[in-house]
């Protein structure tokens, strides 16, 4: 019977510390979305670690943490400040106690019209992408270290 009750305790807390991981994960994600809202891309691209790469959805390859503020910078006022994200965790996967993959659906609104290469984005339209972030766990701190967005649909013109 001692050994039923151990087996049931290992069994918990196992799935409350596998849950734990992925909320810090999820925490990570969601401080992104609200940092982007605010329109703070700086505290935004503190989820990164020093050495991260973005590839955007125009397939654009962004190295290093300083890099991808730099480049978020540069499309602030056109193509973030106009915009609302949301973003949606799908899913997680750990590949051992210090790495882990995850999905997120994004959603982004246009606050107001703004102009892209090729066109107008039009107040109300909804762009979504799925996004691939794979995290690192250094120093009991997890960053991501590699992260793919993927346009679901052509961008409106």
């Amino acid at each position: 019977m001692k050994a039923l009750y151990l087996f049931v305790f290992v069994c918990s807390a196992t799935i409350g510390f596998a849950q734990n991981k992925d909320e810090v994960l999820q925490k990570i994600i969601k401080k992104q979305e609200v940092d982007w809202n605010k329109n703070d891309m700086k505290s935004f691209s503190e989820a990164f670690s020093e050495d991260a790469v973005l590839i955007n959805f125009l397939g654009m390859y962004w190295k290093g943490k300083e890099e991808i503020i730099t480049q978020f910078s540069h499309i602030n006022d056109c193509c973030i400040k106009p915009t609302t994200v949301k973003l949606d965790w799908i899913d997680s996967k750990f590949l051992s106690e210090n790495a882990a993959v995850a999905h997120i659906k994004e959603t982004l609104t246009a606050k107001e019209d703004y102009a892209v290469p090729g066109g107008i984005v039009k107040k109300g339209t909804v762009n979504s992408k799925f996004i691939t972030a794979v995290f690192e766990k250094n120093n009991a701190v997890w960053k991501i270290v590699s992260m793919q967005v993927t346009q679901l649909s052509a961008p409106p013109k």
